[in-house]
């Protein structure tokens, strides 16, 4: 029994038809009838009842698809196992709002480990992200207010975040205190990721509000730099902001704090890249107590 017999009968059931499986497989349809027959040999049963182009499972086949679908993940987990014992690779995925100090620390946080791979991504958002870890496209993400359950994913809260007004220094804003969010009247809103599920929170309390102006940007980078120039103001995340923005006043919003930002981390359980998945964690953890 090998992987590409497990696949062709998995893609057999997905498309009912062998043809079709065999199209998706890139072989030919003989080659799909060959490994069929080749596992139902070694299986010592019939998997499938053929009626023409109509293809149905049978009984025996029915309990083999469970069993199918174990072998093949853990198979597909034992290659990658394999690989991380010569040299581990991490692709992390990060939601949009985290500052380059906070990314820097991560970056810290493994930079001792021999021999580590590491690749980070920004991710369009947190839904995104989590249905990216959970097709394995992610060993590691760190998302917002989304959190998967599914055995090979261990899911864990870490922190929470809020949002928070930033001003130029020389805004008038920056030197009053106590600020409501009546304050933002005919102020410019400079957004960065606007119509993002996280952000549509931020949007609810807004209403009511008169006169804002709403201008986007392309980066949080992008939007923190305009702010800082005297154009305008911006809700963003704590995280988002880095102790060196010096042209930066960041301001509470009391109804800004009340919105939900739990940050979770989530990766794969793979043991053998434990170790850096925990040190990551850990530093981030420290970073945030620091701050």
């Amino acid at each position: 029994m090998d992987t590409s017999q497990i696949e062709t009968f998995l893609a057999i059931i997905e498309y009912s038809n062998y043809s079709r499986a065999a199209e998706s497989l890139n072989v030919t349809q003989p080659t799909v009838t060959a490994r069929i027959k080749n596992l139902e040999t070694e299986l010592n049963c019939k998997l499938f009842n053929r009626d023409g182009k109509n293809v149905t499972l049978t009984d025996e086949g029915k309990v083999f698809v469970e069993y199918a679908t174990s072998i093949l993940t853990y198979m597909n987990h034992s290659k990658e196992a394999t690989m991380t014992t010569s040299k581990p690779s991490l692709k992390i995925g990060i939601s949009p709002g985290f500052s380059y100090s906070f990314i820097s620390n991560l970056i810290q946080s493994v930079k001792s480990i021999d021999n580590l791979n590491l690749k980070i991504v920004e991710g369009k958002d947190s839904v995104s992200l989590n249905e990216q870890i959970l097709a394995g496209e992610f060993d590691l993400v760190f998302t917002r207010n989304i959190v998967s359950h599914k055995s090979d994913l261990v899911s864990e809260f870490i922190f929470n975040d809020r949002f928070v007004l930033i001003v130029g220094k020389d805004h008038p804003l920056a030197k009053k205190e106590d600020l409501s969010l009546s304050d933002l009247e005919n102020e410019t809103l400079i957004w960065y990721r606007r119509k993002t599920a996280l952000l549509a929170n931020v949007e609810k309390q807004l209403i009511g509000v008169p006169n804002i102006k709403h201008i986007e940007v392309d980066n949080s980078e992008m939007q923190k730099k305009v702010i800082g120039s005297g154009v305008g103001v911006g809700i963003t995340l704590l995280l988002g902001v880095d102790e060196s923005d010096d042209n930066l006043v960041v301001k509470n919003i009391k109804a800004l704090d009340q919105l939900p930002n739990k940050v979770y981390v989530q990766y794969r359980n793979k043991l053998l890249i434990d170790r850096p998945i925990k040190q990551i964690i850990y530093s981030i953890i420290n970073h945030e107590m620091s701050s």
